[in-house]
């Protein structure tokens, strides 16, 4: 049974009762508008019910307007309930009419267990798409844009630790603690494919032309699969030194990447000899690796640090220190001008690409960092975390305008709006007796 929305407008006695978010809150004791507090019962999925405080708002028609946030232009949206006319006012709607693109969270609720892995697709004829892994065995593929649920791949008995999608997004797959590696149809979720293994498998990674898929895992041994011959058996590549943690394709798919995790590097292996042709030496295991989308630069993280590599020539281009333990790294793929990276503080950084330089800094999570990834056209990026949630954060032209932006169990991130920009934006709007909303003729008003 669908229940009313509780954060919807209450009507007493001519009255509108308000909920507001915490940046609306802080936005309206600026402009010094009466604020009342109660407390409210919130319950969330598979969680004991809790009282937390709620603020809002008592307002009429004439002291509020109301900026309806799917408008990129800032039309008023009227709502009228007998003769009063009701409005309030959104956050989202200034931001947008002051013109600034700001960082600010989608939150992709649905995994119950920490999301370890996230994978864009390139951009399809369909949009791109977003895949994760989870502990909670189960990969959920979303709209990359906008991050909305499209489906759950259901059949693994183990914790999915690795996960991606092929050139098209027509297929998915992923790895698992359950010993096996699915291949998915996704466009219906069904399985299409179950590559058997001897221990836990921790990474796949489709080949370019999409007919390969490349295993790594607990057992030390490099697995190539024929998609178009998936009952015939894998070529396995010479022996791993350790567990593998991570694997990528390079080069037109001449060369594969792995990295282990008990001891530090990254090693290159030719595909038709089966050898190690190169080491990229670290002092830690790396974590993550991403080859950019351009394929110029191999990005790594390993302890506290984030490397970029020639994809060609293999020689270390930079390395930069974080403030914490790193566990994933992501390079803008449309200009390659910044990077992105999130760990144990729980904070997701973006950083100068060419200085190293931190120009941005995103907090929202509540628990580490295990995985960010830029979106194909470099215009947001995905984080997942342990706390089992994920965020797409948009890039915007000016990460350190601080904006507050709450999702609906209180996570945060940074926008800054003045209290006067705001004012001003209100008082350049009236509504007419037809519910219509016009801008104030400045001249008129003289």
């Amino acid at each position: 049974m669908k229940k009313k929305d509780r954060h919807g407008p209450k009507k007493t006695s001519g009255i509108t009762i308000l909920p507001l978010s915490l940046p609306l809150l802080q936005l309206l004791r600026e402009l010094k508008y009466p604020i009342r507090r109660t407390l409210s019962q919130r319950c969330r999925p598979q969680h004991r019910c809790r009282l937390v405080p709620t603020f809002s708002i008592m307002i009429d028609a004439k002291s509020c307007s109301r900026l309806d946030s799917s408008k990129d232009n800032g039309v008023l949206n009227v709502d009228e309930e007998g003769d009063e006319e009701l409005v309030s006012l959104e956050l989202f709607a200034l931001q947008r009419m002051d013109k600034k693109k700001v960082a600010v969270p989608l939150v992709c609720h649905g995994h119950s267990r920490p999301v370890v892995d996230l994978f864009y697709s390139p951009i399809t004829p369909d949009g791109f798409f977003l895949i994760s892994a989870s502990k909670d065995s189960s990969p959920m593929l979303r709209n990359g844009e906008t991050g909305d649920w499209i489906g759950t791949f259901e059949g693994h008995k183990g914790a999915v630790w690795s996960c991606c999608l092929d050139t098209n997004a027509l297929r998915a797959a992923s790895g698992s603690a359950d010993f096996t590696a699915k291949i998915w149809d996704a466009l219906t979720g069904d399985e299409l494919h179950c590559f058997e293994h001897k221990h836990i498998v921790r990474a796949c990674a489709f080949s370019e032309d999409t007919n390969l898929l490349l295993t790594g895992g607990f057992e030390k041994i490099l697995r190539i699969f024929d998609l178009n011959r998936p009952d015939a058996p894998p070529r396995e590549v010479d022996n791993s030194p350790g567990s593998i943690r991570t694997v990528a394709w390079l080069h037109s798919d001449q060369t594969i990447l792995s990295s282990c995790t008990d001891m530090g590097g990254v090693r290159l292996w030719d595909v038709r000899s089966g050898k190690i042709v190169q080491t990229l030496e670290t002092k830690s295991p790396v974590t993550s690796a991403e080859v950019g989308q351009d394929g110029r630069y191999i990005i790594t993280a390993d302890g506290s640090s984030v490397k970029f590599w020639d994809a060609n020539h293999f020689g270390l281009v930079k390395s930069y220190n974080m403030p914490c333990t790193v566990e994933s790294a992501s390079l803008e793929p449309k200009l390659g001008n910044k990077f992105i990276a999130g760990g144990e503080d729980m904070w997701i950084r973006l950083f100068d690409f060419h200085t190293g330089d931190e120009i941005g800094c995103n907090k929202g999570h509540h628990g580490p960092v295990h995985c960010v990834r830029f979106a194909p056209g470099g215009e947001s990026y995905a984080s997942g975390s342990e706390d089992g949630t994920i965020r797409i954060w948009q890039t915007g032209p000016a990460p350190q305008e601080e904006v507050d932006a709450f999702s609906a169990y209180g996570s945060t991130g940074k926008v800054k709006v003045m209290a006067d920009e705001v004012a001003g934006k209100i008082e350049g709007f009236h509504i007419t007796k037809e519910g219509k909303a016009e801008e104030k003729d400045e001249a008129t008003d003289a």
